[in-house]
């Protein structure tokens, strides 16, 4: 199954309304109607996405923030109708991310009329280091904007915006994230071409090779497939493929239960249905041309190259795929950021197509990485690692924590020092700044010191974050 890249979570459900409530509307059921609505847009468009519930049940705060931080999901959209008086949709992120992305969304409700009332943050009572919302503050490395669309006790138009307008606003928070995220956006008027439903949904699951072809044109970087048992029209997809991804792919035809559906074996999703009228440039002939027929990364061999990849310190998400799938948008199994660390570097144990390396990465383990040149991405004899196995002594160095911050992270030795990872937090304003030893660093701005708390631990230190070293 396809990890999502996004997980939607209508508010509220079952014994809990919602505050977000009037005569017109219960906030639960709107926000459920607007949430069913971009999750089957975004399956139109390829996106893969999960949400956290699809009827009218209750999920306490426990399980919903749960769901969320197990979907394997990089985003959330959480959304909810205001009240207290307001007028005009808000958009909340996180004090640590979401900022970019909140912005796209309010940008997009301006265009179609709706006021953005603000976008904003807030902290919790007693510590800034740590978010209001539980689920923001609660749903891991999942980055969460919480999304109001409207005030239901508006004294403005919200209450009249939200009743006619409520289906156009989720269709512009779907352009937003498409937009953000590098997703190729359709319209509603006019996109993909309709499928109409089969009299006979294909049942056969003997391989019958026809001696024909389809073949997908590289302009294509989204192409649905469906199961041998269901119709195959929109929202009963087992999954997508990506043409553009490979300069096109072709496939032996196994079967034709329908005009212009055929069956075909993928090694992502096996025996499925594909649509190939040739309105959408599918072509059809008894050649099976120079495209790889049934793409699939090998899971490669894993023995040292002596080769080194760097990945440049400008880039904040790079994706990492497991290595027994293709290693395109959608399959990720997670992402790393070398901009958080000015740079990464990997050993290449091997390769399992062009620009398609096997690296192994402490959070992730043995993946694949697509680096291309034209990424950023570098390959070298060059070793640039430091490992916290081996950690490089400083000599008599010191950390030195401002007595401004309350609440600063740090993160066990074996584990990447990024939001999420954390084994605790120090509050340096409690004690006018703290001041620790340094053991040793990992990589660039990243220390080891010893706490009494939490032990031997890392901790980020970069000057911009106000941290100094000395030699006392």
């Amino acid at each position: 199954m396809v990890k999502p890249i996004l997980i939607i979570d209508p508010g509220h459900g079952g014994n809990d309304p919602g505050g977000g409530s009037n005569r017109f509307w219960k906030e639960k059921d709107l926000v459920l109607k607007i949430s069913l609505y971009q999750y089957n847009r975004y399956k139109e468009l390829g996106v893969p996405v999960a949400i956290t519930r699809t009827t009218d049940i209750t999920l306490s705060p426990d399980e919903r923030t749960r769901i969320v931080r197990e979907s394997g999901a990089r985003y959330c959209h959480s959304n909810h109708i205001n009240a207290g008086g307001g007028d005009g949709a808000e958009v909340i992120h996180s004090i640590y991310d979401g900022k970019d992305m909140a912005e796209r969304i309010a940008q997009e409700f301006r265009r179609v009329g709706q006021n953005v009332r603000r976008i904003f943050t807030r902290t919790l009572p007693g510590n800034s280091g740590l978010d209001y919302y539980f689920m923001i503050r609660e749903t891991g490395t999942v980055i969460t904007n919480i999304i109001e669309y409207g005030f239901a006790d508006s004294p403005g138009d919200d209450v009249e915006q939200l009743r006619t307008n409520h289906l156009l606003y989720a269709e512009v928070v779907v352009k937003a994230f498409c937009d953000f995220a590098g997703y190729t956006y359709r319209s509603t008027d006019g996109g993909a071409g309709n499928v109409d439903n089969p009299i006979n949904p294909p049942t056969n699951n003997e391989d019958n090779s026809t001696g024909q072809y389809i073949h997908l044109p590289a302009t294509e970087n989204s192409w649905r497939v469906y199961p041998l048992n269901v119709a195959p029209v929109k929202g009963n997809e087992k999954g997508f493929l990506n043409p553009a991804k490979f300069g096109g792919l072709t496939y032996e035809i196994l079967g034709n239960p329908q005009s212009h559906v055929y069956i075909i074996k993928t090694s992502d999703f096996g025996r499925v249905q594909i649509y190939g009228h040739p309105s959408t440039g599918a072509k059809i002939n008894k050649n099976s041309g120079n495209n790889n027929s049934n793409p699939k990364p090998s899971s490669g061999t894993a023995d040292p190259t002596n080769k080194h990849l760097h990945l440049p310190s400008s880039a904040s998400s790079w994706r990492v795929y497991p290595l027994g799938v293709s290693p395109v948008k959608g399959n990720e199994v997670g992402f790393l950021n070398p901009k958080k660390f000015g740079g990464l570097t990997y050993e290449v144990l091997g390769s399992t197509q062009s620009h398609v390396y096997i690296i192994q990465t402490s959070d992730f383990g043995r993946v694949q990485i697509y680096a291309h040149p034209n990424t950023g991405a570098t390959i070298s004899d060059d070793d640039r690692r430091v490992s916290p196995s081996t950690l490089q002594g400083t000599g008599d160095k010191f950390l030195n924590l401002p007595a401004s911050s309350s609440s600063w992270r740090v993160y066990p030795l074996n584990k990447a020092p990024i939001k999420g990872n954390e084994s605790g937090f120090l509050n340096p304003k409690k004690f006018g700044g703290l001041k620790y030893k340094i053991q040793g660093n990992t990589q660039s701005h990243v220390y080891i010191i010893e706490t009494q708390d939490f032990g031997r631990v890392q901790i980020y230190a970069h000057p911009n974050t106000g941290a100094t070293i000395s030699n006392s």
